[in-house]
């Protein structure tokens, strides 16, 4: 994985923390954990935070791309809870790609 995806990592988790999101570790998949990603590549991220721990889906997802701005890059972006994340079975995507295939970053 290229420095490039540790800074564009390492910036976002800071815009988190702006936002009042501490994140216990954020997991790159897809492409760019896989050493296959292309210049057009995205990146895909999970953010693991307590914090998510009261919010629903929507707000996750508003508060993920607000902290994505100013970032000149294609991303996606899931949150979850330790707890939701520890609650993932064997045969789920974020198990058998992000968990066991993914690296984590920060």
């Amino acid at each position: 994985m290229d420095k490039e995806v540790h800074r564009t990592v390492a910036e976002y988790r800071k815009k988190l923390e702006d936002l009042g999101i501490t994140s216990e570790k954020i997991i790159v998949f897809g492409s760019h954990a896989h050493g296959r990603a292309g210049e057009d590549s995205g990146l895909d991220l999970l953010v693991v935070a307590k914090a998510f721990k009261d919010m629903d889906l929507w707000e996750r997802m508003c508060l993920l791309g607000r902290a994505r701005v100013g970032i000149n890059r294609p991303m996606e972006i899931l949150g979850l809870t330790p707890g939701e994340l520890e609650k993932e079975s064997p045969g789920s995507f974020i198990a058998d790609e992000i968990l066991e295939k993914g690296l984590v970053i920060a």
